[in-house]
Order: C-alpha cells, then structure tokens, then sequence
C-alpha cells in the first residue's frame, strides 16, 4: 500500500473540554444494518460502528484501512489504489481479476458498489461507517455472503461553514482538506468536500535512484439535501476520484539455489528448488539468476510500477414520509483503471504485465417500509447491470529476447522462451432481486424476525487470447463464450430477547448467496474460464449486547458458517506459466466475537475489539488433484485483536489537549490454498499514536502523529510466480510520522 494510505489528515473540528456531568455516559449507538436508522440493540446480529471520529483518524485515507479498526475485518490486495479484497470471518474473494464476485457488499451511502475496482472508497468527510458481519441475506445487496461495508458521507450542515487542513510528512507528503457547506439554498442545503495527497513513496529504485509507491490522488463529493417539511425528500451525490499514484512496489522472493547456476550443462542450467527457509532468509534467485535485495524497502526495477484510477458517480435517494415509508435509489458507477506492473521487481525484464480495464455499472431500489399493530416490515426491489471490458497484456522474459533469443511456439515450452500475449474478455451481469423482512413482537420482550429475497442473476463471459508476435498462427486461444443464470432463495431468521433493561440476547441462522463466476484469468486453452457454480453459506449465531454499567458495554457472539461451493483463485505451477483456476470448495468457520466500550475515567475511553476465528477446507480437491481438506482458508487470522486509548482533557479556559494510542494485532494469515510458508504474512501488531493540541475559541487544532510506531516489516500479499523462479509480495508501509493543522469556521 502506499504512503497516503497511512497518512491521513481528516477534517475534525476542535471541540471544547466535556464537562464532568456530560462524560459519566457512553454514547448511543445507531447504525443502518436494517435498512433504517435502528438502535444497535435492537439489531438481531452483530454489527460494528465505528462514529465520525474513528473513520476520520489520522492515518486512515481508504476503505482497505478499515482492517486496522475491526477485528473481524481482513484486507488483501496485490495493487494500491484499486480491487482491495475484503474478508469477514475469512469469507470474501481471493480473486484478483475484477471479473471477481466480490464476497462482501460495499454501499456508500445507500447505493452498492458492485465493481472491485471501485470499492477502495476514499475515506474523507465521513459521518461514520459500518462493519456488518455474516451472510446479509435480505436486506443487502449482490453476493453478501461474507457481510457488508457501509460508509457514511456528512450530510449538509444547515448554516454556512468551511473546515479546512494541511499537512505534511516523512517520504515527501502533502496533504489538503477542505469542506464547505453552503447553508441554506432555497429548498436545499449542499455541502462540497475535496481531498488531496502528494507524496515521494517509501521504497528505493536503486537502478533509477528515484523512489517508488508515491502518491498523487485527488477526490471530491458533492451532497445536495433536501430543505423541506413535506413528506417528500430528496438528497443527491456526486463524486469524482483522480488517482495517479504508483502502483505499490513489490518485493521478489527467488525460489531457485543459487548452485544450480553455477555449472550449466551446455542445454541450460540445472534448476534446484531453495528450501523455504533460504528462501526467506534472502539467499534464492529467480529464473534468470538474480538475487533479491535483503532490504525489503529497497529494490532496482527496470520498469515504473504506475495504477492510473479514475471513478465516480451519482447517487439520487428520494423518499416519501407516511405511514408507509418510501425510497427509490437511483445509482450509477464507474471505474477505470490503466496498470504498468514491474512484475517480477527486478532490473531484469523478466516479467511484466500490464492491465486496462473499464466498468459502467448502474443499480436500482425500491424500499417500503412500515409498522401495522405489532410488525415492522421492510421490504424492496433491488436491480443491476453492469459491462465490465478488460484488455490484458503480458511480457515474458524480455532480457533473454535483448540477448538474442526468439520466440517459441509451442505453450508447453514458454517458460524458456520470450513470449508476449494480450487477453481481452467482457463480462455482462444483470441481477433481479425482491426482499422482505418483517419484525414481529411477539411479547413485551421477545421479537421475531423472519426474511427472504430472491435473487436471479444472468451473466454472459467471453474471451479471447492472441500473440503479441509474428507467428503463423496469432491466436494462441481462441473465442470462447459462457452464459449462466442462478436462481436462489437467501433467507433470515432470528430472535431477539430483551432480558434487562440493558441488556439484549439474541439468536439467528441466515442463508447467504454468492452467484456463480467466471475465471476472468483464463489465458491458454487448457485453463476453464467455467462457470463456477454459486457459493451458498448457512450460518448460526447467538450473541448479545449487554450495557453492564452506562460506561462499560459489551457486544458478544459466537458463530458456526456451514459453506458450500466456494469460490477458491489460485494461481497454479503446472504448465502453462502463471495458469489461473477457480475452483469450488467446501469449508466451516466457527468463531467468537468481542467489541467492549468503557469510559475508565471521565476523559479516558477505551475500545478493544477481539476475535477468534477458525476456518478450514472440508472438502477440497484442488486442479492438480491435491487434496486441501483441512487447510486454512486464505485470509482468515486464528486471533486478532483491535485497541484505542483516546483521552482528552483542558489546559485552562482556552485549550484542549488529546491523546490517541492504537493498537492492531493479527496471527499468521495465508494468501494461498496451500498453506505454503512462502505465501503468509507472520502474526504482527502495528501500533499508531497521534497528540492533538487545540485552542477552544478559534477551532484551530494541530496533531502530531505516527504510524507504524515500532517499524513492523508485514507482509500484505503474495502471489506464487513459481514458473519464473519468484514469490511477488507487497508490504504494508513502514513507519511514517506527519504533522497537520486543521481549522473550521462556523
């Protein structure tokens, strides 16, 4: 990830001391898990809010740093800016084409997000988010089988205002803020919020002397509300997002001894696996004989990784108010992304691969709402279609071209030859769905809550690989097509119990769906592009939300995911190179979840959030026959762990002081299958802090900040490019320490 990932300065507004009397209570939780604003206890299922103040910490800039706030939550993605793979108690997509079924639903606002490459939401002015965990079954949009992601833009403030930051940092960071509502204007009110980072990058080209993963992003929404009494409303946003940025570096593991290049027989050299463990230590080469720098953050590389995004859209909501609540949700998004990868992260031209893609995806819903005698209903239409074209391009061992040798034709031999191919394929999805789900109080404290939607969904894949060479026959693989139509019942249901004033038990099992996808990485004739068939997850789970004192609270749930068909992305060794397969599996997860809130003196907060998690492979036989069953799934941490100390306190009449100290924990996580030792990120715990001076009368704050305190070297992806003697790896940033000043006039 690069450096803007990390290096956030959020617009907050200094606020003065809270007296005594306003702080012995913790806040009132509300959240939009049900399609309406509802009380957390009132919510039949473990949902995590995370307020105004969190999702705007120094630190966070996109939706794929919310896996440092939530302990349910895990991040992967090979790229920076683009198609981050989230996982909720390890379901999600480990398919890096943005072809992929992405396994949790990302709304911004009330429209969802269906592209992967738009779903890296940039997290400025925002009112909040939320992490909704398990199967949506329901209420929530396409393929919610592991949970959803919901973020929250500010709505117009009535009177005029700007708010307004600068900052700067380690590795030449920039970064700008601005927020302007405009008050009243007419029957609407509308609030404009832009962003900015600039910076150098953290990892060293040794080769050029120039550095790499710098930033240059720019983002802005606008948000028009509606300024009437009427039962009519409506509130529409735009947004646009520029990302210019360099495609995050990669570190290059060799998997080849370095003795099988010392004495080549006169047909080549003699190729001898590394055991992992030299491997690791850095003592391995890749197919041409390099070795890797031991420095993780330094590297030569021939080519200057770059991810060129461009998204955006419009959202329009209109809602009428009555005894029956109505709301049409009008959405259209899009994405485009041009990639120049430096695959193999070396002075070699050894691999490289280029990618161009474009999305237009446009979404529909109808909502009803109501409540007659002792039901609450909710129920709706949901509609989406959306092309996806992708025109991929790959180079391989272009050093050994420059030195004379030619192309071969013949795909069993093309890891020792030079060859480049280009890959083009299309992807049309149309899906319908109808949903309801009803409340009913069965007593004064038992509510029941029974759901259903169903879902049909049609999708249509070709695709179509030729040479990049002059050869008699350029087409290495030829058209080929794929239609497929699912039709599935997902469902709800679920019991909530009020047993004290405070505290509330409850009880579900929900059946998620997933639709069935095509491998959007089906380069040669002998790999299947599918389909693969639907994912289907049942999943039990009893928790409670119990407020033990009215400054300690606790959320709890212990859950049991029964997951049928899922859709496993590896990429494969067998010939040809870089093969990529989706495969369906059988896996279980149990697990237990912990979210607890106190307030330990009348200025000192504390959250800390914890999980448990196991996941494994039940039934799985992979393309090369090995049998996986009992592997842990890709993505899934045995523990992991969430912590922040915020304090605040007064220094005299005119000034605040605050104080933030974070903490992240994760066990060993796996990007592959396999469980190979190579492809895992080690158990780490990153630690942030930032102190904040504010002066009460002017709104005028300055934080000093650090992320990464200790300086942790994790690893957050690997792609095994075994053909090619190399493991790619990504890196999370190291530490970086920036200073902002922010200000807001009223």
């Amino acid at each position: 990830m690069i450096i803007a990932l990390l290096l956030q300065a959020p617009v907050i507004e200094a606020k003065p001391f809270v007296p005594v009397e306003q702080a012995r209570m913790l806040d009132e939780v509300i959240v939009t898990a049900r399609r309406t604003e509802t009380p957390v206890e009132e919510v039949p299922g473990s949902v995590e809010a995370l307020d105004r103040a969190t999702v705007n910490q120094p630190g966070l800039f996109r939706a794929s740093d919310l896996a440092g706030l939530s302990a349910s939550l895990t991040e992967r993605s090979i790229f920076g800016s683009s198609a981050p793979q989230f996982f909720i108690r390890g379901i999600g997509s480990n398919d890096v084409n943005p072809s992929a079924n992405p396994g949790v639903a990302v709304y911004l606002d009330q429209a969802f997000i269906s592209s992967p490459l738009a779903q890296n939401v940039a997290l400025f002015d925002l009112s909040g988010a939320e992490v909704l965990k398990g199967p949506q079954g329901t209420l929530f949009g396409r393929n919610a089988t592991g949970g959803a992601l919901i973020f929250k833009t500010n709505s117009p403030g009535a009177e005029p205002g700007l708010e307004f930051s600068a900052g700067a940092g380690t590795f030449g960071l920039q970064a700008y803020d601005v927020a302007v509502d405009t008050g009243r204007l007419g029957p609407f009110r509308a609030r404009v919020a832009a962003t900015y980072r600039k910076s150098d990058g953290y990892t060293s080209n040794t080769l050029t002397g120039g550095k790499e993963n710098g930033v240059d992003t720019f983002a802005i929404r606008l948000r028009a509300d509606s300024d009437s009494e009427g039962p009519w409303s409506a509130s529409l946003l735009l947004d646009y997002a520029n990302d210019r940025s360099g495609m995050t570096a990669h570190e290059g593991l060799g998997l080849f001894a370095p003795e099988g290049f010392a004495t080549p027989p006169p047909a080549g050299p003699v190729l001898i696996p590394c055991a992992p463990k030299r491997t690791l230590a850095g003592e391995c080469l890749n197919l041409l004989g390099y070795k890797y720098s031991a420095d993780p953050f330094a590297e030569g590389y021939d080519r200057i990784s770059r991810e060129d995004l461009d998204t955006g859209g419009a959202v329009l909501t209109l809602t009428r108010s009555g005894d029956i609540d109505a709301t049409s949700i009008t959405s259209f998004r899009y994405a485009d992304r041009d990639v120049r990868e430096d695959t193999d992260a070396s002075p070699l031209d050894l691999v490289a691969l280029d990618f161009n893609n474009e999305s237009r995806a446009f979404t529909q819903e109808f909502l009803l709402s109501g409540r007659q005698d002792r039901f609450d209903w909710r129920a709706g239409l949901f509609g989406l279609s959306e092309n996806l074209s992708t025109t991929n391009r790959f180079s391989t061992l272009g050093a050994l071209r420059k030195a004379g040798v030619g192309f071969i034709d013949d795909p069993s031999l093309f890891v020792f030859g030079p060859f480049r191919l280009a890959q083009s394929y299309k992807l049309d999805t149309r899906s319908v769905a109808v949903f309801a789900e009803t409340d009913f109080q069965a007593s004064d404290r038992l509510f029941l809550t029974a759901g259903a939607r169903a879902t049909q969904e049609r999708t249509s894949f070709r695709t179509l690989t030729r040479f990049e060479e002059v050869t008699a026959n350029p087409v290495l693989s030829p058209e080929r097509r794929g239609r497929q139509t699912n039709d599935a019942i997902s469902w709800r249901l679920a019991a909530r119990y009020q047993v004290s004033e405070r505290r509330v038990a409850y009880v579900s099992v929900n059946r998620g769906f997933k639709s069935g996808s095509f491998n959007g990485g089906a380069l040669f004739p002998t790999d299947t592009i599918g389909p693969v068939a639907p994912e289907f997850v049942t999943a039990w789970e009893a928790g409670s939300t119990w407020g033990i004192t009215e400054r300690l609270s606790v959320n709890a749930a212990a859950f049991y995911y029964d997951y049928s068909n899922l859709q496993d992305y590896t990429l494969r060794s067998t010939p040809p190179p870089a093969r990529q397969v989706l495969d369906s599996a059988d896996a279980e997860m149990r697990g237990l979840d912990l979210t607890l809130r106190t307030l330990l003196a009348r200025d000192l907060k504390l959250r800390v959030g914890a999980s448990w998690l196991e996941a494994t492979y039940t039934d799985f036989v992979d393309a090369n026959g090995v049998n996986r069953s009992g592997n842990r799934l890709t993505a899934s941490p045995e523990f992991s762990a969430v912590a922040n100390l915020s304090w605040q306190g007064s220094l005299g009449d005119d000034w605040t002081l605050g104080a933030d100290l974070g903490a992240n924990y994760r066990s060993e996580i796996f990007f592959d299958n396999t469980n190979d030792p190579l492809l895992q990120s080690d158990g780490r715990t990153l630690v942030n802090a930032a102190v904040t001076l504010g002066h009460v009368r002017t709104g005028v704050s300055a934080t000093l900040a650090v992320r990464n305190l200790t300086d942790e070297v994790v690893v957050s992806d690997a792609l095994p490019i075994t053909n090619y003697g190399f493991i790619q790896r990504t890196l999370e940033p190291p530490r970086a320490v920036f200073f902002t000043v922010r200000s807001a006039i009223r």
